[in-house]
């Protein structure tokens, strides 16, 4: 049998997909999660496999994980657990750290315990200094939240990793906004949506649509990550996860409004706005497509629809 892929934090939004997408290509798949906001519902898919196991284990216990690590022996592993709603780190920023800087030094060193020679690390696009450019991997870094900073603390550790060990095969994946199903926190696209079930012939009350972000079909994502894994060099490579463009909520809301046949109303809700927002958040992902010679669809419409279909407001 092949040796597994383990994925940490893989009960969550992303990771879920992550283990369908690697059950696909027959690969066996460990979820390491704890459930601190991993859901198991969202491993039913997963879980009908004989490829696929559940490990319960909190990635800050290194002495537990190195010997999980070490059992599994993993032919690479995805590490994707950390706090990463940026209101919750905000309002935590112990725990934030704790999760994210100590929770990756301890993959990474129960990895090394293991000899596992492949790793992807989630990073995000909140490690760049604002601009209204799409962000390129060399584009200057500087995180304005704890969030983003802590994110960039994981990258320095693997930088670390990969210079005591210069075989290894480490990717630093920045992520830009995620959306589809299975969502775990409560991000502004699930609230749309939740609201739109509450109350679906009232207006939206939703803070400020203006800010553009690069909108990444969850499912694409993941398909991306286990492609890059695989084709990466001995070395460290940072990439980002993204479609290349970037769209507005409110762009997204005319899209739902099209896709229903209903013009969506708005109205703005000032508790809902943030302080300090970041006005636009787009990637370069040339470098992601010279690697796996593709990158996941910008086509809003479709993402939608797959996202409207699974909460059972489309048929």
């Amino acid at each position: 049998m092949k040796q597994p892929w383990v994925i940490c934090g893989g009960a969550g939004f992303l990771g879920s997909f992550v283990a369908d997408a690697l059950i696909e290509q027959s690969v066996p798949v460990v979820v390491i999660d704890n459930f601190f906001s991993g859901k198991k519902e969202n491993l039913k898919q997963a879980a009908r496999s004989p490829l696929y196991r559940l490990v319960e284990q909190d990635i800050r216990e290194t002495g537990a994980l190195t010997e999980v690590m070490r059992d599994l022996k993993p032919e690479a592993v995805i590490h994707l657990a950390a706090i990463h709603f940026i209101p919750a780190a905000m309002a935590n920023p112990p725990l934030t750290m704790s999760l994210n800087v100590h929770g990756t030094q301890s993959v990474l060193t129960s990895a090394r315990a293991a000899g596992v020679k492949r790793i992807w690390f989630a990073s995000t696009g909140d490690v760049y200094e604002p601009s209204e450019r799409p962000h390129s991997e060399t584009s200057k870094l500087a995180p304005f939240n704890i969030y983003g900073l802590s994110k960039l603390m994981g990258e320095q550790l693997l930088q670390l990793e990969s210079r005591n060990d210069p075989s290894l095969r480490l990717i630093v994946g920045r992520l830009f906004n995620l959306i589809g199903p299975r969502e775990t926190n409560p991000h502004i696209l699930p609230e749309i949506l939740s609201q739109l079930k509450k109350n679906p012939h009232s207006p939206l009350r939703l803070g400020s649509l203006w800010p553009k972000r690069d909108l990444v079909p969850v499912r694409e994502a993941a398909r991306s990550i286990v492609e890059a894994l695989k084709k990466a060099e001995p070395g460290l490579s940072t990439i980002n996860f993204a479609t290349g463009v970037a769209r507005s909520m409110q762009e997204v809301i005319e899209t739902l409004g099209e896709i229903r046949g209903k013009k969506i109303e708005v109205e703005t809700d000032q508790s809902k706005v943030r302080a300090v927002e970041r006005p636009h958040l787009q990637a370069d992902v040339s470098k992601l497509k010279a690697l796996i010679g593709i990158t996941p669809s910008s086509d809003l419409k479709v993402a939608l629809k797959e996202l409207l279909i699974h909460e059972g407001m489309l048929s």
